[in-house]
């Protein structure tokens, strides 16, 4: 997984947070058995909307190859198919730009 020339580290960084603001948002859902009612319904689904919509400007906007510059986490889920974007993401090991590689 990340295979791609990307500071990986900072990447999978940003990829949790991504999928913790994820878990806060679905907070109405599971969170009144844990949390308290308004915490669950109001304060857990704005922070985690925060956390992800940051966590995902963050991977649009760093994430380049680092040979050519290229944006390879906004290529994932613009320019690729809706089905296999973060897939291609993950497991991808070439810049669709350049051709660079990790090694």
């Amino acid at each position: 997984m990340l295979r791609l020339p990307i500071n990986r580290a900072a990447t999978w960084a940003m990829l949790v947070v991504l999928v913790v603001g994820g878990a806060l948002v679905t907070a109405p859902g599971w969170g009144q058995a844990v949390l308290l009612v308004d915490t669950a319904l109001v304060t857990a689904p704005t922070v985690g909307v925060g956390l992800a919509g940051l966590a995902f400007a963050g991977l649009c906007v760093l994430v380049r190859c680092r040979a050519c510059g290229y944006r390879l986490f906004w290529h994932a889920v613009s320019r690729r198919d809706h089905r296999d974007g973060i897939l291609w993401f993950l497991t991808a090991e070439q810049c669709p730009e350049c051709g660079h590689t990790r090694a």
